[in-house]
């Protein structure tokens, strides 16, 4: 049986026609791209960080996020990266089936879901920090959409992290990085970046400078690994982050909540 969606209609919306009419005038939105993506180009974009929030508050800025990924080559498969708020697992992956949302099946990809455990030992594969988390799923539609033309072959694998500790998520990426450049894999963070200071330490590389500062400002640091471990697989890289979008809430009621969608190249 496949999982089914737990983030709706909280997240997006819960029928197929909303769901589609909401990514497209996400799509179209003054504060979004203003087209849905053109074809698909021979480029490889792989290190992303795009928003873990609704589409009523975040839908355009997500939109900046996934043109890019809709316009790049097509992967075999793509690594999505969340946080971990209910289980006490450090690593978490869920490939006991398919996943669901009002646009259809995306599959997992339960043979590389396993070449990652076999060269993650910690990766546990489990119900438990999946059954109830959204920072995963609620990238789904969006991939959905943006892979209309190759629903088919659309697959991914889910991995939600909850450590703080830096060392330990140098080594994630290090595992990762390998992972991931060995079987053109792209790798998409979803976390909600608050401020312009954050995007000039996600621009810098400096994830500890980063953690300290999330630290001293009392926010939840559990949040923030998946940015962390994204970040540090571009230093392993040499990349740096370059904004695609930043912009505040489109929803009236959280105008001071600020998205960012980054690019690592």
């Amino acid at each position: 049986m496949n999982r089914k969606p737990i983030a709706c209609p909280k997240y997006y919306p819960n029928t197929f026609e909303k769901l589609d009419r909401s990514i497209r005038e996400s799509f179209k939105h003054k504060k979004g791209p203003g087209t849905l993506q053109a074809q698909r180009r021979n480029v490889k974009n792989d290190l992303f960080l795009v928003p873990s929030e609704t589409m009523e508050k975040a839908g355009p800025c997500t939109a900046w996020g996934y043109m890019e990924i809709a316009e790049a080559k097509f992967p075999k498969t793509y690594l999505i990266l969340g946080t971990n708020h209910h289980s006490e697992t450090k690593y978490s992956t869920y490939l006991f089936a398919n996943w669901e949302t009002p646009l259809g099946i995306v599959k997992i990809n339960e043979d590389l879901g396993k070449t990652l455990q076999d060269q993650l030992p910690q990766l546990v594969n489990e119900h438990t920090a999946h059954e109830n988390e959204h920072s995963v799923e609620i990238q789904l539609p969006w991939l959905q959409f943006s892979a209309r033309d190759k629903l088919q072959d659309l697959s991914f694998i889910p991995l939600t992290i909850n450590t703080k500790d830096i060392k330990e998520i140098k080594k994630l990426a290090e595992v990762l990085n390998k992972f991931t450049e060995e079987n053109n894999i792209p790798v998409i963070a979803s976390y909600n970046v608050e401020d312009t200071a954050t995007i000039k330490y996600i621009e810098s590389g400096n994830s500890e400078a980063l953690l300290n500062y999330k630290q001293r400002r009392r926010k939840d640091i559990k949040e923030l690994a998946p940015l962390l471990t994204l970040i540090e697989i571009a230093n392993l890289r040499d990349k740096k982050g370059e904004v695609i979008n930043f912009q505040t809430s489109v929803s009236e009621e959280n105008k001071r909540e600020h998205y960012a969608c980054i690019n690592f190249k």
